[in-house]
């Protein structure tokens, strides 16, 4: 009885711990696919970034818009709509290797599909209050809290398509009534237009440009801040030649100057924020003997104490000098953003000069030591100056194409180019 009692208690312990080592595999299995899975997902999340910095013409053309860039649109508006359409078209008059057509409207997909339009189209509905009423208004209420940038975009869709023959970009508004899908058609001709107009080298418009363009100043960065920790450590250092004792005085030079233009600028800051009025901020010491701020200061002075004297009893006199008073302070306020411009030029020009004395001691320091070669921030150093190389050569190639992409669109709505 005894011995079949053992056995039996043998048997259930084998089978308990089969069954843990099963259930171990069975979970270390479900891990190993879990971390495969993570890393295919890493790897084709790595390839889709990747993808979206091409320019290339069958690479933008074969991108799909992923659904999860847009805003879900069926839920905020109701099925009966009003519509109309903006189409846009690339000039017939182009370059022999230039850009293909599909390329060039995809380029313009991404800017009408971009935060930077959305957010100033949405500005400018919100600014007008007729625009307001006829498209966002019909879809706001008090239990549905929606973000207006959010039904903006719900409001229009955009589509790369065939039609009549050629490749054009198709925008379709959609609105509570004609009038209303008529005007969104024409908020997002100017809106496109502005933005194009009032591009900038540090705000593009194309996605791809600006993407390229932060990387860039980024790593520009980094290099600055590397020379900054190799001059610093070579400062004390013994000085090799009569040109490092030149470029040394002259980065100290550079330093101080930059120094008082930051904090001047530091002050009309701390003014600014603590709500100094135009006429104080001129009297600062450091902008009155700017420009003409000290005559405006005095003229203003001087009319405002005739103003106020009591001998004035002409009502229309009265108000002359009321009207000279405000002319000025505008003709103050514009000659006091002036000189507040100019400082800041001053100042990006000194910061400039100072990097530029600074990389010439780095590069000084570099071939007068020998040891150089086997300093690591030398070697950092030059990784990330060749790394600037190959950002600044995408980043001109990418600009270049967008220009010529933005000179060659045509955007009007569809009765027109039907005609056309």
């Amino acid at each position: 009885m005894k011995t079949a009692l053992s056995f039996a208690f043998i048997l259930i312990t084998v089978l308990l711990f089969w069954a843990g080592m099963m259930q171990t595999k069975s979970e270390s299995e479900k891990t190993n696919q879990s971390i495969l899975q993570s890393n295919g997902s890493l790897v084709l999340r790595s390839d889709n970034n990747r993808s979206k910095a091409s320019l290339d013409a069958g690479k933008v053309y074969k991108e799909k818009i992923k659904s999860g860039r847009h805003f879900e649109r069926s839920s905020l508006l109701t099925k009966e709509m009003s519509t109309t359409k903006v189409l846009c078209r690339v000039k017939q008059i182009r370059k022999k290797d230039g850009l293909d057509p599909r390329v060039i409207l995809e380029m313009h997909h991404r800017v009408l599909d971009g935060k930077l339009f959305l957010d100033r189209l949405t500005t400018m509905i919100e600014s007008s209050d007729n625009a307001k009423e006829l498209l966002l208004d019909p879809f706001l209420s008090k239990s549905l809290k929606i973000k207006h940038n959010t039904l903006t975009r719900s409001l229009f869709s955009i589509t790369v398509k065939d039609f009549n023959g050629s490749t054009v970009l198709e925008v379709v508004t959609r609105a509570k009534t004609p009038q209303a899908a008529k005007l969104l058609g024409k908020l997002i001709r100017r809106t496109h237009a502005l933005i194009l107009e009032e591009e900038s080298p540090e705000a593009p418009a194309f996605p791809i440009v600006a993407e390229y363009g932060l990387s860039l100043r980024r790593k520009q960065g980094d290099i600055e801040e590397l020379r900054r920790q190799i001059q610093e450590r070579q400062s004390g250092k013994p000085i090799a030649t009569v040109e490092e004792i030149s470029l040394r005085a002259e980065l100290n030079q550079c330093e101080k100057e930059l120094a008082e233009q930051i904090d001047v600028l530091s002050t009309i800051q701390d003014s600014r924020e603590k709500g100094a009025s135009i006429e104080k901020l001129a009297g600062l010491s450091a902008l009155s003997t700017k420009g003409d701020l000290a005559d405006f200061s005095i003229t203003i002075k001087q009319l405002r104490e005739a103003r106020n004297s009591g001998k004035v009893k002409n009502d229309a006199f009265r108000q002359e000098l009321d009207r000279k008073i405000n002319l000025l302070n505008q003709k103050m306020e514009t000659g006091l953003t002036q000189v507040i411009t100019s400082l800041k030029n001053t100042c990006a020009d000194t910061a400039k000069k100072r990097d530029e004395v600074r990389a010439l001691l780095v590069q000084a320091a570099k071939e007068n030591f020998s040891e150089s070669k086997y300093e690591p921030r030398f070697k950092l150093l030059e990784i990330r100056e060749n790394e600037v190389e190959v950002l600044r050569s995408r980043y001109e190639v990418s600009k270049s194409k967008w220009e010529e992409a933005k000179s060659l669109l045509v955007m009007d709505n569809d009765q027109a180019l039907a005609r056309d």
